[in-house]
């Protein structure tokens, strides 16, 4: 009886490490030698469709794809050298995050790394740009990067990820078109630097394009990659008091709004179409939203649609109201209730979208803003999240969290929620401004803010 539990006891030890063994083998690495894996017995031409449906998900996933196998790389297209010629390449899920405590990109402590966070899943990634030590941000579009360099003022289209760069006229060639109108103050020459919106679009013939809009000046500059020595500035400006751009498939959207009680109107301004072309054509009407809203305004691209924020015309309302912009166009004046659970960040400098899944802590189909004056959340804790569907504010952070009562934004941004909200102001390394000096204009710095 021992004897035969024990020869029992044998085989099932001998089949337990066949077993192991078989698992040990199936889980190996692949080798890019062997034929007869999977990876390698797919068509190239399933390889590539299958990697074009990657790409439109995330670019970095699309990398990932591409470094599967030898097949899969070379049935692919390259991202490095079209990352900005190639709409499909731009990384526009991906924001520049600045490090804990208020650590700003290029600083020396990082080492030249960057860190960025994905709006739609949450993740970051960190990139070592050395670019960023001698430069500053001056805004993004598509992911795409703008850069300032303190040199020679020398303006940079970045692509992060790829590496690809698009060199720039000087910033400084504004002044000859703007010098009548200015008195060379500091406050002046401060708005060359002042962007509101950039949009980036590439012609048929690979020319890219940058459109920018100034905040205080109310006036549109372009320039070409190669072609042009210096920026070109619009014949018209916006006469409106009281404006918002945002920046949507390389066109730029402006809301204009005259005075209180006026019906918001909105206008598209296009790219120049050919490399001789300037911007003499207005801005064109393309639809109004009549007596729902009033100001705070605020214009956000989120996925395919442009959303209009403001607040509800209603006397002392805290209510905040939603459009699409393509439902104005065809005269729909009806407020939304959701936006696709995502999250938008209305910042009276800029704003933009995250997906609920980037921030679970927060519910979907809700706005993270400065709340009214008549909302109350605590001591110097004023941001809120309004949440469509039941119409309600809730404190967007914790109540702890201190801000600086007179800069009204945090002064060391702990809380993620607070980075996002504060993007622009945590990726500035110092305050500019530019000053007139009797032979030409200088770009000076001044440190405003603590850098550590």
């Amino acid at each position: 009886m021992g004897a035969r539990s024990g020869a029992s006891r044998r085989r099932r030890r001998g089949l337990l490490r066949r077993n192991e063994q078989h698992i040990i083998s199936s889980r190996r690495p692949m080798d890019a030698g062997d034929t007869s894996c999977w990876a390698t017995s797919l068509h190239a031409d399933l390889v590539r469709l299958i990697g074009w449906r990657v790409l439109a998900g995330d670019l970095l996933d699309y990398v990932r794809f591409r470094a599967v196998c030898p097949l899969w790389r070379s049935s692919t297209a390259r991202p490095r050298g079209r990352g900005l010629v190639d709409a499909r390449f731009r990384p526009r899920q991906w924001m520049v995050m600045a490090e804990k405590c208020g650590l700003h990109p290029g600083h020396p402590e990082l080492l030249g790394y960057v860190r960025f966070f994905n709006l739609c899943t949450g993740y970051f990634v960190r990139s070592r740009i050395p670019l960023f030590e001698n430069h500053k941000v001056l805004d993004s579009a598509d992911g795409l990067i703008l850069l300032l360099r303190e040199q020679d003022h020398t303006v940079r289209l970045l692509h992060p990820f790829t590496g690809d760069i698009a060199v720039l006229p000087p910033l400084t060639t504004l002044l000859r078109d703007f010098g009548d109108g200015l008195n060379f103050s500091s406050r002046d020459l401060s708005a060359l630097g002042d962007l509101s919106a950039t949009s980036v679009s590439v012609s048929l013939d690979g020319v890219i394009t940058v459109l920018i809009i100034f905040s205080w000046l109310s006036r549109v500059a372009f320039a070409s990659s190669g072609i042009d020595h210096q920026w070109r500035v619009s014949t018209w400006s916006l006469t409106s008091p009281l404006w918002w751009s945002v920046s949507f498939k390389g066109r730029l959207y402006v809301l204009c709004y005259k005075y209180y009680g006026d019906d918001p109107q909105f206008f598209q301004i296009d790219p120049p179409q050919h490399k001789d072309m300037g911007l003499s054509d207005r801005p064109k009407l393309i639809a109004t939203c009549r007596g729902k809203i009033q100001p705070p305004f605020h214009l956000v691209a989120c996925d395919s649609d442009i959303f209009i924020i403001g607040l509800s015309n209603i006397p002392n309302s805290v209510h905040m109201l939603v459009y699409r912009l393509a439902d104005l166009i065809v005269n729909k004046v009806v407020p939304v209730t959701s936006i696709g659970g995502n999250i938008l960040f209305a910042n009276y400098v800029s704003s933009l979208s995250v997906s609920a899944r980037a921030l679970p802590t927060i519910m979907g189909d809700g706005i993270v803003t400065t709340a009214p004056g008549d909302i109350y959340f605590g001591k110097n804790n004023d941001l809120g999240i309004y949440h469509l569907k039941d119409c309600t504010w809730l404190p967007a952070v914790d109540a702890d969290e201190y801000h600086d009562k007179w800069l009204s934004k945090p002064s060391s941004p702990r809380n993620l929620v607070h980075r996002i909200f504060w993007r622009r102001f945590n990726l500035e390394k110092f305050g500019y401004y530019f000053s007139w000096n009797k032979t030409r204009p200088s770009l000076v710095k001044t440190n405003w803010r603590d850098e550590v």
